[in-house]
Order: C-alpha cells, then sequence, then structure tokens
C-alpha cells in the first residue's frame, strides 16, 4: 500500500538481535542516498545480520514464518528498490504485511493504494461557532500547534470563522497549517489571516526542530522537486503559470515544445499525478487538473529561476487567444450544449500573475 503523505507510527519499536514472530516494525528510507541498501537497512531496523551477498533474498527468507506490519517510510527517492524488496518479501512470507508511504505508488504486485486526502475544513458558512468548527480535523490541527506556541490559546466563536478561512485557504494541506499555526504568537489569528494569502511568505516559514525536509514547506517540496527526473521538473515549473484548472490539451500546448514533445508532456503530466504533485479531476467527461496554491507558488518560483517565465506566460497567453478565435464562430453554428461541451472545460479562466 502506498499513501501520499508518510504515517509515523509511535513509539518505535527497540531493536533486538533476534527478531520476534510479530510486531511493527518502523523502517526510515530518509537517510538512505544509495537504493542498493534498501535491503540491508530494512534487516539492520528488523536487528538482523545477514551474513550473505544476496541480502534481499536473505531477509526474504528470516521472514518466512513471521506474523508483521513493516512500514517503509520516504519511498520517494528509492522507489524502485522498494517496490522489489515488497514484492519479494510479500511473495514468500505470506503473514508479513508491509505499509509504504510514497508520493507515488510502488507499482508492486499486489498492491493497493490509498491517497491521503488533505485535512478536511469547515465551509464558508455566517455565525460558525468554536465548537462547530473544531468538528474539522484542520481546525482541531491548527488550535493544537497554536496552543503549543501560544499558551492558554483557545479557539474562540469570535475567531472561528477566521481560522476556519486559514485552514480552507491552505487547502487542509497538514504542515502548511502547522507551521501557520505557530505565528499566532507573534501575529495573532487576524494578522495571519491577512499573510497567508502570500504563498512565498508561507513558503519559508519554519521549526528548527522538524526533520530537514519538514523545516518550511519550501524544504518539504524541494524534496520531492530534487528527485524528478529533469523532463518532470521543466513540466512542473511550466505548469505553473496556469491559476485554476487546465485541460489536458491546454497544458500540451503551453509546456510542450523547448525540447519537450508533445508525448513526454503527457507522459511527464501522468507522472506528476501519480506523485500528487499535480491534482486530476477525471470525475467529468474532461479530465481537469491543478496545482495546489502553494505547490504553484514554488513551481513559479523555479520557472521564474530558470529564465523560462516571460516566455511561458506569452505562451500561455497565446494558447487562451488561440482558443478564443477558434470559440467564436464556433458559437454561431454550432448548438449551445456542443460548444459548452467543447469550451466550457478549456481551461478558459487560468491566468498568470
Amino acid at each position: 500500500m502506498a499513501s501520499a503523505r508518510p504515517l509515523w507510527l509511535s513509539p518505535r519499536p527497540k531493536r533486538t538481535l533476534l527478531l520476534t514472530r510479530t510486531g511493527v516494525w518502523f523502517v526510515d528510507f530518509a537517510p538512505l542516498t544509495d537504493p542498493q541498501f534498501v535491503p540491508s537497512t530494512v534487516a539492520s531496523a528488523l536487528g538482523l545480520t545477514i551474513n550473505s551477498e544476496k541480502v534481499l533474498a536473505g531477509l526474504a527468507a528470516c521472514l518466512l514464518d513471521k506474523q508483521m506490519l513493516i512500514v517503509l517510510d520516504s519511498c520517494e527517492h528509492v522507489i524502485d528498490a522498494a517496490a522489489s524488496l515488497a514484492e519479494q518479501v510479500i511473495g514468500s512470507a505470506t503473514g508479513v504485511h508491509i505499509l509504504a508511504t510514497s508520493r507515488e505508488p510502488l507499482r508492486a504486485k499486489a498492491e493497493r493504494v490509498h491517497r491521503l486526502p488533505p485535512l478536511a475544513s469547515p465551509p464558508s458558512a455566517p455565525g460558525l461557532t468554536a465548537a462547530e468548527a473544531l468538528a474539522f480535523p484542520a481546525v482541531q490541527l491548527f488550535v493544537e500547534r497554536a496552543s503549543e506556541s501560544l499558551e492558554n490559546f483557545e479557539l474562540s466563536d469570535a475567531d472561528a470563522s477566521v481560522v476556519a478561512e486559514i485552514c480552507r485557504r491552505l487547502e487542509g494541506i497538514a504542515l502548511a497549517i502547522e507551521l501557520a499555526a505557530t505565528r499566532v504568537d507573534s501575529l495573532g489569528v487576524h494578522e495571519l489571516s491577512a499573510l497567508v494569502g502570500d504563498r512565498f511568505w508561507l513558503l519559508r516559514q519554519g521549526r528548527r526542530t522538524a526533520l530537514s525536509r519538514h523545516r518550511t514547506l519550501a524544504a518539504a517540496l524541494d524534496w520531492s522537486y530534487d528527485f524528478l527526473p529533469e523532463t518532470e521538473r521543466t513540466i512542473l515549473r511550466r505548469l505553473s503559470v496556469f491559476e485554476g484548472a487546465f485541460t489536458l490539451d491546454s497544458a500540451t500546448a503551453v509546456v510542450a515544445g523547448s525540447g519537450i514533445l508533445g508525448p513526454e508532456a503527457v507522459e511527464s503530466l501522468a507522472n506528476l499525478v501519480s506523485k500528487s504533485l499535480v491534482s486530476a479531476d477525471v470525475s467529468g467527461a474532461v479530465a481537469q487538473y491543478r496545482l495546489l496554491d502553494t505547490t504553484r507558488a514554488y513551481a513559479l518560483q523555479k520557472l521564474a529561476e530558470s529564465g523560462e517565465l516571460e516566455a511561458l506566460k506569452r505562451r500561455h497567453a497565446e494558447h487562451h487567444r488561440n482558443l478564443f478565435e477558434q470559440a467564436q464562430p464556433e458559437w454561431e453554428t454550432q448548438p449551445t450544449a456542443e460548444w459548452l461541451a467543447e469550451y466550457g472545460c478549456k481551461s478558459m479562466t487560468s491566468a498568470v500573475h
């Protein structure tokens, strides 16, 4: 099973020299830089010493009669090796289960993928009370973190709608909510609400004591961005010119070129969806894609640094000019339903600033 965000299990089991038959075992791949050490990292976490050059085969043999859950955390940068290990272990040790956390599926045999959605936030509604807001996990997390930075912080009815708006604007992203809430002690709820719209400000906020990749939103995005193939990095940067939803046709028209062919752009977009860096809504007749606001702000910075921003803005504008020019005469000849089906979902409201 792969999830879109890390799952932390606490407390971590103690390592022993003799592996017990049962239990939950946590393996952190984040510090690992070489995929070839994935099997030995798992063996070490389980307290095993395998005297064989074929560590993976030896590990699978040691687990044959065990009943346990092994949590493989942060697999994205060693995804192929993690998938191979999961397949071999599960294939031979029927009592062993593996939970893998990663931005993308392992694509291993018998894998079931569960994507973790953003934390739910209260809908915009007049007269929202603190009790009503606290029924939603995004607000619960905000209040918990705000209480840690500001002694005796309590959510009041007067501030409930403001905090709910902060959580909605942060799109339920747990790390973003945590980082924003730690600023309540110096900014207060209302000033914080005014600042969270500045995604570049939010990217820089951080915690000194967190893991390096979780200290700021920029660091968390760096962790994913740095492991992308170069073509996918380029496509992600270029997609940041879209504000709001866009279609596959619009994406291809704008981001392809300059050394990237249309089919490469399509494949890269699909991979970015798989890696949870681009959201996809495939419920309608035409799939709609979008970048979360924080991801877009990050990618827009990268696009500016690449020197392509002005060229992509022009390409984006020209694409939509062409759409308007094509749509106008067809409005006169096509039935309204057909025209809306053709042009109503073509990213006509997308814009870049």
